[in-house]
């Protein structure tokens, strides 16, 4: 070989080489993976605050390999089709309220039921992390097809706030148009006690409170305030601790696959660090929206401590019908029931 075509040849396997080694310094890394988390409440709720900060946690355990973006408001899902869209893999994951998913798994619903009025915070939490929350998670990521990567968020007890109908008093449910947030056993709990519960979507919320459609509405201060849904024409809030909501992270089996082992338990560790976290700032929270709610010109109203007695009894005393009505398993309620019954008050 001739010492010129030597000298040609060496060029140019420098020339591949380096080439080489800039293809590898430029590439973008393959290891980063993006994902997108759906949730249908706005960027100043408690949870969107949470997840921005787990998202950051998340990016720095990982290294830069797991990059995660919100997509708040039901910008790309309405709750209620949530769950379906992270079962097929349209979207890696999910923040879904525990009210939307008792229509794919009827055992859910049990959380909905009147169980935990007079309970406080903690003692709730402690039954849902306990026995009945692992047997429902279990169930539940089974039946759908879901990954569940750790312990639920806690947004607290709702009320029941009056719009074209001021509600003041548990009087004034009779004949009252309530939206509820998804669950069955909510439109139960309405009906028992004289009115009627409508499951909407709550992006069209604010639409349905301006044009009449209800008179008022199942849901948190957090949610009021976070909305400024005094401006669609909120005027009164009874605190009857109607229900507790819990929010529950969803995440898609073919991401849950990709990202790996190292990767899976960093996501989990991530998450399971804010939760004690998140459920004591949504306490917080939602006494100071209360507070921001009044100052909007939303009037409180709290039940009396015999009134609440006489409708929980009421309420208690029609549990086993709504349970069979929503298909609950009777072990199911069983272990509710005990669970409720052995916390502290």
């Amino acid at each position: 070989m001739s010492n010129i075509l030597k000298s040609a040849l060496r060029t140019g396997l420098s020339i591949m080489a380096l080439a080489g080694a800039l293809a590898v310094a430029t590439a973008p890394a393959d290891a980063e993976t993006r994902f997108k988390i759906s949730i249908d409440s706005g960027p100043t709720h408690i949870n969107n605050i949470t997840l921005r900060t787990f998202l950051d946690n998340l990016k720095e355990a990982t290294g830069g390999e797991l990059v995660g973006d919100i997509a708040e408001s039901g910008a790309l899902y309405a709750a209620r089709d949530e769950a379906r869209a992270v079962a097929r893999g349209d979207i890696e994951m999910s923040l879904t309220a525990t009210s939307w998913l008792s229509s794919y798994y009827s055992d859910l619903a049990v959380v909905d039921l009147p169980l935990f009025a007079g309970m406080s915070p903690d003692a709730i939490n402690g039954v849902i992390d306990g026995d009945l929350g692992k047997e429902l998670t279990k169930g539940f990521a089974e039946k759908l097809g879901v990954v569940v990567p750790g312990r639920w968020y806690l947004l607290g007890f709702c009320s029941t706030f009056g719009a074209g109908k001021e509600i003041k008093s548990f009087a004034d449910y009779v004949g009252a148009r309530i939206r509820v947030p998804g669950s069955a056993a909510y439109i139960e709990r309405y009906r028992v006690l004289g009115a009627e519960g409508l499951s909407i979507p709550f992006p069209d919320v604010p639409l349905a409170i301006s044009q009449g459609t209800i008179d008022g509405l199942m849901t948190t201060n957090e949610t009021v305030a976070s909305f400024r849904l005094h401006e669609s024409g909120l005027k009164t809030a009874l605190m009857d601790q109607s229900a507790v909501l819990y929010f529950v992270p969803l995440v898609s089996p073919a991401f849950w696959d990709k990202i790996g082992e190292k990767n899976r338990k960093a996501f989990s560790d991530a998450w399971d660090a804010l939760v004690d976290g998140q459920r004591a700032e949504a306490g917080r929270r939602q006494a100071a929206a209360q507070q921001t709610n009044e100052k909007n010109g939303i009037a409180t109203f709290t039940p009396s401590a015999e009134e609440l007695t006489g409708v929980n009894a009421k309420l208690a005393a029609a549990i086993p019908g709504i349970a069979a009505q929503l298909k609950i398993a009777p072990e199911v309620l069983a272990i509710a029931q005990k669970a409720v019954a052995d916390a502290p008050r």
